[in-house]
Formats: C-alpha cells, sequence, structure tokens
C-alpha cells in the first residue's frame, strides 16, 4: 500500500468486509494471513525437519490463523504441536480451518501437557485477536507462564492479552519476539505498555487493499515521504515574500517565553516574513534575541496581556498577511477573549488560515460555534485537557478514544485539529492522520508553543495553501526534530528551545538539498 493506516478493531473488520465486497472472501483472507506469518517466521527462525514448533490457538478466527500455519509449517517437515486452551474453534472458517489439520500428523497436546514446557525453535500465540480487552483467565496465564523463554515467540495479528486499542497488557501476556499483524497496525500495539510486548512489528497485507480502508475511519500514518511534499525547494530567484508573511499574536508580561518560541520556531520552519505583536515587555525580551522578526507593540492591560483597544491596530498588522498564530501565552480574561474573537472574524473575512493554540483555544472555550460561523479557515492544537474543556467532556471520556474526539471537534469546528499525544492526531472533516515521531522528552511546558510555531512556519512557507497537508508535515517534523534532540541530549535532559536547534537537521532528513554553484574556468 502507498499509505499505511492505523486501525481500531471495527476499523479493521470494515475494511476486511470491504475487501470480501469487492471479491475476496474471509477464508481467502485466513490463508493469506497464515502464509504471511509463517514466511515472516521463516525469516526470523530456520525451519526445517529437524523443528519443534508450538502453536496456540483460541476458538476464533485468530485460532484459525494458527491453525493455516500449523498446517504449512507441517508440510516443510518440521514437528508441529498444537494445544487449544480455550477449547474446539467456533468460529465457522477458524472450523474449516481446523478441520484440514484434524487427522494429519499434527500432534494436539493437552493444556496440562508436559511438553508445553519444553523448548521449541518456535511458539506461536494465536489464542486471542484484536478484539481481547480485560484481563486474561487464570488458566491462560498458567499456560503462558509455562512457555519456555529460550523459545521464539511469534504473536499471529498481536499479543493476546494486549488490548489493541488502548495497549494495555494484561498480566501474562507473552514478551514476543515478532508480531505478523494484518493488513494494518492496530492502534493499541503502538502504544505503551503493548508496543514492548508486541517486539518487532511487521504489517503484511493479505488482500485488504488500500481502498477497503476508506470510509472506514482509520487515519493514515504520516511519513517522511508525504512530509517532504510540504517542504518546498528554495531556488535561486526567491525571495522572503516567495515563502509567505506570518503574524504570532502571542505572549504577556508573565508569559514572555511562548511568544518567543514561537517566534524562533516558526522562522526556523520556513516562514519568510515573521512579525510578532504583543505587550512592550514581550517584544522588547523576543527583540532582545532574535534579530530577524519584525514588531508590532499593543497596550498591556492591567495584568500584563494584552488590550482589547489594539483589535484596531493588530487588524491593520494582520491586513497583508499569509497565516496568523495566536494563542501561545496570551492569557485568558475578557479583553484577550475579545481580541481572539475579533481575529477569528477577521481572518473569516478576509480567508487567512488562523492557528489557534493554548489559551486561544481557552477563550473559545465556552463558544467554539464561533469558528464555524465566521468561515474561518483554523487550525486548532488542544491537548488533552484543552480538547475536554471545548467538547464538554472529562479528560477521561477524550483519553478513551482521542480521535473520535478530535473528529468531533474538526465537525462542529470545520477546522484542523491537531489532538497532541501518542500518537498525535490531525484531523479534518474529511481526512485523518497519525504522526508516531517524537518522544517522551516533549512532556515539558513550552513543546506546545514550539509545535504551534512549527505549524505556522510551514504553513507560511506554503502561503496558507494545503493547509491540511501542512499541519501533518509540521507535526511530523516537530516529532524528527525531538527525537534528533532525544538521541543527542537524552529524553531527561532535551528542551522544547532544543527541538527548535534540532530543526535544519530533520528538514535536511525530509529533503536533502542541493545547491546550484556557478563555476567557470576562462584559458587562453
Amino acid at each position: 500500500m502507498a499509505n499505511m493506516y492505523l486501525a481500531t478493531p471495527s476499523q479493521m473488520k470494515a475494511a476486511e468486509a470491504n475487501a470480501v465486497a469487492s471479491g475476496k472472501t474471509y477464508i481467502g483472507l485466513m490463508e493469506n494471513a497464515g502464509a504471511a506469518a509463517v514466511q515472516e517466521l521463516c525469516r526470523c527462525v530456520d525451519i526445517n525437519a529437524d523443528s519443534r514448533v508450538l502453536i496456540i490457538c483460541g476458538r476464533g478466527n485468530n485460532g484459525g490463523d494458527g491453525f493455516v500455519m500449523a498446517r504449512l509449517i507441517a508440510d516443510m517437515g518440521a514437528r508441529v504441536f498444537v494445544t487449544l486452551p480455550c477449547g474446539a474453534p467456533k468460529s465457522g472458517i477458524a472450523l474449516e480451518e481446523y478441520a484440514k489439520i484434524a487427522h494429519s500428523k499434527i500432534t494436539f497436546l493437552d493444556t496440562d501437557d508436559e511438553r508445553i514446557s519444553d523448548r521449541y525453535d518456535a511458539v506461536v500465540d494465536a489464542v486471542f485477536g484484536t478484539g481481547f480487552h480485560g484481563e486474561l483467565s487464570a488458566d491462560i496465564i498458567s499456560l503462558f507462564s509455562r512457555i519456555s523463554k529460550d523459545s521464539f515467540i511469534l504473536a499471529a495479528d498481536i499479543p493476546s492479552g494486549a488490548d489493541s486499542v488502548t495497549g494495555k497488557v494484561s498480566a501474562g501476556t507473552l514478551m514476543c519476539g515478532l508480531t505478523i499483524t494484518f493488513g494494518a497496525p492496530k492502534i493499541g500495539m503502538t502504544l505503551l505498555p503493548a508496543q514492548i510486548n508486541c517486539g518487532k512489528i511487521i504489517v503484511r497485507e493479505i488482500g485488504i487493499t488500500e481502498s477497503c480502508f476508506e470510509n472506514t475511519g482509520a487515519p493514515i500514518m504520516m511519513t517522511d515521504t508525504m512530509a517532504e511534499k510540504c517542504v518546498p525547494t528554495r531556488g535561486q530567484s526567491c525571495h522572503k515574500g516567495t515563502f509567505g508573511r506570518l503574524l504570532i499574536i502571542a505572549g504577556s508580561e508573565n508569559m514572555s517565553g511562548a511568544a518567543a518560541m514561537n517566534l524562533k520556531a516558526a522562522l526556523r520552519s520556513g516562514a519568510g516574513l515573521v512579525k510578532l505583536a504583543s505587550v512592550p515587555a514581550v517584544i522588547d525580551r523576543a527583540a532582545a534575541g532574535i534579530y530577524e522578526a519584525t514588531f508590532c507593540t499593543l497596550s498591556a492591560n492591567e495584568s500584563g496581556a494584552i488590550s482589547s483597544d489594539g483589535l484596531t491596530k493588530l487588524c491593520s498588522a494582520a491586513e497583508n498577511m499569509t497565516v496568523i498564530a495566536m494563542g501561545s501565552g496570551l492569557s485568558c480574561c475578557d479583553d484577550t477573549k475579545e481580541l481572539v474573537r475579533g481575529m477569528i472574524s477577521f481572518c473569516g473575512e478576509k480567508n487567512i488560515p488562523l492557528i489557534l493554540d493554548a489559551d486561544g483555544l481557552n477563550c473559545i472555550a465556552d463558544s467554539i460555534d464561533i469558528i464555524r460561523n465566521a468561515n474561518c479557515k483554523a487550525v486548532l492544537t488542544p491537548h488533552v485537557g484543552e480538547l475536554a474543556r471545548l467538547l464538554g467532556m472529562t479528560a477521561a471520556e477524550v483519553m478513551a478514544d482521542r480521535l473520535s474526539a478530535a473528529a468531533a471537534l474538526s465537525e462542529k469546528t470545520g477546522a484542523v485539529v491537531v489532538a497532541k499525544g501518542v500518537p498525535t492526531y490531525i484531523v479534518s472533516p474529511q481526512k485523518r492522520c497519525a504522526s508516531y515521531s517524537g518522544n517522551g522528552g516533549l512532556s515539558r511546558g513550552g513543546s506546545g508553543d514550539v509545535l504551534t510555531g512549527i505549524i505556522s512556519g510551514i504553513c507560511s512557507m506554503n502561503r496558507g495553501e494545503r493547509l491540511y497537508e501542512c499541519v501533518c508535515a509540521a507535526v511530523h517534523i516537530f516529532g524528527i526534530a525531538a527525537d534528533m534532540a532525544a538521541e543527542k541530549l537524552s529524553m531527561s535532559g532535551m528542551l522544547p528551545t532544543d527541538v527548535i536547534a534540532q530543526l535544519p537537521f530533520a528538514f535536511k532528513q525530509i529533503r536533502p538539498e542541493k545547491m546550484c554553484r556557478f563555476s567557470a574556468e576562462y584559458r587562453r
């Protein structure tokens, strides 16, 4: 597949149904899954006539995958042992596959058989599939505890005991060396602690093509190749206006750092011209260390935030801008609420993309309809708490399904929503994407300010066009720079400003550049 999707169990079922509707069969998909798993197993383990393989099969379709594997491995001459800890299969197609091996030379073991504890060249976990949640039974835990740690363990689709949505893992879940997942990776296996239990994850296409995932709600996983398309070539004929004009409205007397990080990150992310609008204290601090920016000084209210009296001046400064970013360190008071609402209306009227972050979001938490009503092309960047506040939900409710929460906010506002977390979801009313770049070193104040700056810079560099794609690229590049910072400094030691310092190298990874040089010789 050109694009790799990330799926929940329900989305996977929908994709399978689409594959069947297009001419595939469920039994054919199972055969393909079992064959793919055997191929990958053989890349890790030398399966021959002397090999011993134990396959633990459940009662559902995951067990059916195991039966296919048992048959194919036995056909290779290896000694195959199968145990059924949950009893005989109950799935129709699993029963079909079971019937193919029931009278073969495969050895069936009772779960209390001492041979379960033997060392095997490979052990296959095909007990529970992606529909599992909760805790493993005591019997299954006991069985798994007897598996020799010297055996190579492969999970079919997902380790039994791992939740494919939340990433939670039951006590007793096997630590696998390899997980072969079918069609698409499942959200849970990309999250901790399930990711650890999976070991190496390999995704195999088994007949569920890219088109089968359309209209399932499954997000596309962001890649370097996709991000590269939003990093324009800077030719010799380019000038600063080629890469847009960005206005950042950020900061207050007590939160000047947020504005500075916005500014630095945007400049490092390719914006041609960047202007900061803020109160005098913020401007003074930013101007002292960021020489490439220009400034618009606005009056402060009694609490040190931007006064609403500055709205007219702000609109004048925004008149010819390509992109506007607003919210970092802004504070949330009556003045800033008026400013945010005023800029939403202005951007809707002028058709200028508006990136709203932090206090920009807090200022409209009780009136998110204003974005759609103003016909504003907005990008919203909430963390879990902000997303919950905007939707009138609890943080726990959002965490239970962040993708659906992000989609709900996008639907309500018409905006592109960046739901920060692992993964970070980027959602529009029509599209969904997931980015896994980044690491735990980002769990610090200021990381969101850097991300907003990068989003603003890349959107500006593209002159506000292809807004959704640019936001996806920005999230991905932000994570790459964070990974580079962690590699250089450690997750514990890195700071958000270190991420900014790594941006040039992140861009270099995404798009290696060749500079054109003119050279000539004159000889008589």
